[in-house]
């Protein structure tokens, strides 16, 4: 008993000895910083090193081996450190270049392959560091993500821009922020979930391409995880100042304390423009009805506050709430009939980490205010507009996960609401509709994953999951009779139950050669607008599809790592049978029905189809500090039916020939989009044609500051994307043209 005692006691007393830190920065040889460097203590702590190469860890005192790892160079482990209760240990590491990479710099970076595989973190997924955002003119997360293989934006105007993963957007990929889900309250899609954060609160997107996505139901065409930026030792403050053409102006100021067992962070970002200018010359709402009053406008200001509190009440356990608030002012969407008056979005989160088990939990929040009031459609109406929808959603979910040894298992659940209501000017006369009538989405679904390595160059991964789903409309709100008009029945709920997995197997080869195969299969049930949406209109109706049914992705993938000496390819293919996959269609008027007039109206149906497609990364190292690199990216979407899917984007490619020593960079970089012409008559969709762009910037990177600044469209190229006007029901149907020549400045500091 006295034994027992004792041993209980000694336990208690280690439990209540405070944590050491371990804090530093990962460089190279000659100096610069390397991000996105991983640092790991054994036996199971591990981060990621910042833009700034830096790095803080956690640990509960005494022995321990410290490892780090980075692409192109040697693994270096320090080891065994002694760390006392409370201890701060400063440590920097310098990481020597691996002989075979040996031409390449920090600054220059190339695609990944090491002498590991990286089947893990990098075959299936796609990583872009928030330092290369901000060496970039992008506004938001859409923009820049288009830069990655792979990945196309939707423009809507000059700001919020949607994503295209492989052809997959809207509801067929899941986009979440530190694990939460949130979705834009716009039946447009006016307002994606990636506009929903800023970039002064990022760290890190890393994108998952195809069905091997298995932590969150839905992800059919793919995953996109934002990740805010890590809590530092000792007090931090981060000013940040981005300015560009047409009045783009970008404010920040976050800072961030830790001290023992308690960290803090708080920020806040301002970004607001004026109307950008294309090629032409020309304001973009030149290219839609605004009235002449309106054509110089304030595109758009949005402010971004966040806050988020951390706790380690003992070793290996660690708390965390945060909370962002996203006010969105007035937005201008030429792409569509009506602009944001005001688009305010909520997100709260919070989450606990006791050694291998981790639970998180989320509420987020959108409200959406959207009217014609600036332009000429609105003009003789009683209101300020002719048109407008209020929207607003919610989600409220969360997740049980744990992960030990090769293992990793988890319960999600969540719980969507959707409600808008639209209101129409017709005959001199407002009515309101319930366009979405108050739906709810409710989803559980239980996953495992296990990963082993049956041979020393042989890793092997197989994930399951089971996911079931209820949507379900309220009845009082729904209009009936558009369903039974158009579609012969109007059900209002529908329950979904779907399993989904996959088997992933990486093979290193002699010579610095990796092939990597995968194959999948992954479900999404449709979304509240799909099913359930109904509005009457003059010319054509928009109705949903009550008996849609859940769209199923089974994918083949297949890839190569290659390097020999300076140079490094990547190529990567894929093939998704697509089963009831979900498109737009024009369905004709099948019953008369009380108050339906028109004889067709724009709906949803299922088809069944195919998507094939590859990405190609490669570089070339020219010299120690020249590195030539690019890519490309393609997609083909047909029916089986005979003919191409509608909204597929175009062959891209880009090439950069990019300078970096120490602390200086300088790149200049081309882009080009091959015309597409596999486009859908029935839809009205148009051909796009090609263009080819060029680009400059340059920058200084240090612990403290980092600048840069460039031009994008050089050449000043008139041109527009061919995702750039879509088919939802208040669609104007123009294109909007991108920005023509534009400068841009980047400048972030540190204290």
């Amino acid at each position: 008993m006295r034994t027992m005692l004792l041993a209980c006691a000694i336990a208690v007393s280690a439990q209540a000895q405070p944590s050491a830190i371990i804090t530093g920065r990962v460089l190279d040889a000659s100096g610069a910083v390397i991000p996105g460097a991983a640092v790991e203590i054994t036996p199971a702590l591990r981060t990621v090193t910042g833009a700034r190469g830096d790095y803080a860890l956690r640990v509960p005192p005494g022995s321990h081996t410290m490892t780090v790892s980075a692409e192109g160079f040697q693994k270096s482990s320090r080891g065994p450190l002694s760390l006392q209760p409370g201890e701060t240990l400063p440590l920097d590491i310098t990481l020597e270049i691996l002989a075979a990479a040996q031409q390449l710099t920090v600054t220059a970076k190339a695609p990944p392959l090491e002498g590991l595989h990286e089947s893990e973190a990098r075959n299936w997924r796609e990583v872009l560091e928030i330092h290369e955002v901000r060496e970039s003119s992008a506004k938001d997360a859409g923009e820049a993500l288009a830069r990655v293989e792979g990945l196309w934006k939707i423009r809507k105007g000059g700001i919020a821009n949607d994503v295209a993963l492989r052809g997959f957007q809207q509801d067929n990929i899941n986009v979440l922020i530190d694990g939460a889900r949130i979705y834009g309250a716009c039946p447009n899609n006016m307002d994606p979930p990636a506009f929903h954060v800023d970039f002064a609160e990022v760290e890190r997107v890393e994108v998952t391409k195809g069905v091997f996505d298995i932590r969150n139901q839905g992800s059919l065409g793919g995953a996109i995880q934002i990740t805010s930026k890590q809590t530092e030792p000792g007090l931090i403050i981060k000013p940040g100042f981005s300015a560009g053409s047409f009045g783009f102006l970008n404010p920040s100021l976050a800072g961030s304390f830790m001290r023992g067992p308690v960290d803090l962070a708080a920020g806040y970002s301002y970004r607001r423009s004026l109307a950008y200018r294309d090629g032409a010359g020309r304001r973009f709402t030149h290219y839609a009805n605004y009235r002449a009053s309106e054509m110089d406008r304030e595109a758009f200001a949005v402010g971004t506050g966040w806050f988020r509190f951390g706790f380690a009440p003992a070793d290996g356990h660690r708390g965390q709430i945060s909370y962002t608030r996203q006010n969105g002012g007035e937005v201008l969407y030429p792409y569509l009939q009506m602009d944001a008056l005001y688009d305010n979005a909520d997100r709260l989160s919070a989450s606990y980490q006791a050694g291998w088990l981790r639970a998180e939990s989320y509420f987020t929040r959108v409200k959406h205010w959207m009217t014609d009031e600036f332009r000429t459609s609105s003009l003789g109406a009683a209101r300020p507009y002719g048109m407008g929808t209020f929207a607003a959603t919610r989600a409220l979910g969360g997740r049980l996960e744990a992960a030990r040894g090769g293992w990793v298992a988890g319960v999600e659940g969540y719980r969507r609401n959707w409600n808008t209501t639209t209101t129409l000017r017709l005959a001199g006369q407002y009515a309101d509709q319930s366009s979405i009538p108050k739906v709810s989405a409710t989803a559980a679904g239980v996953y495992a994953q296990y990963r082993r390595d049956l041979l020393p160059s042989l890793l092997v991964t197989g994930a399951a999951r089971l996911d079931t789903a209820r949507t379900e409309a309220r009845p009082s709100a729904l209009n009936l009779d558009l369903y039974r008009a158009y579609h012969g029945s109007g059900g209002y709920a529908q329950r979904d139950t779907n399993p989904s997995g996959h088997v992933l197997i990486s093979w290193r080869l002699p010579r610095a050669v990796e092939v990597f195969a995968g194959a999948g299969h992954a479900v999404r049930i449709p979304d509240p607008q799909e099913r359930y949406f109904g509005l009457k209109r003059m010319g054509s109706d928009w109705v949903g599809n009550p008996g849609l049914a859940p769209t199923q992705n089974t994918e083949v993938d297949f890839g190569i790592n290659y390097r020999a000496g300076r140079f490094t390819l990547r190529p990567t293919v894929f093939f998704s049978r697509l089963r009831d996959f979900i498109v737009v269609s024009m369905q004709p008027r099948i019953h008369m029905a009380p108050g339906v007039m028109n004889t067709a109206a724009r709906s949803f149906q299922n088809i069944d189809a195919g998507m094939r497609g590859a990405e190609l990364s490669w570089s070339l190292a020219l010299h120690r500090s020249l590195l030539l690199s690019g890519g490309a990216s393609y997609t083909q979407g047909e029916k089986r039916s005979g003919g191409y899917l509608p909204e597929m984007p175009p062959l891209k490619s880009r090439a950069a020939l990019r300078y970096g020593v120490r602390r200086f960079f300088a790149e200049v970089e081309t882009l080009g989009s091959w015309r597409q012409d596999r486009v859908e008559p029935v839809l009205r969709e148009e051909r796009s044609p090609g263009y080819a762009l060029l680009n400059c910037r340059a920058g200084i990177h240090s612990r403290r500051i980092n600048l840069a600044a460039g031009f994008d469209n050089l050449l000043n190229r008139y041109y527009d994307e061919h995702f750039s006007y879509q088919r939802d029901p208040f669609r104007t149907g123009s294109r909007v043209p991108e920005p023509g020549r534009s400068v841009f400045l980047t400048l972030e500091s540190r204290f």
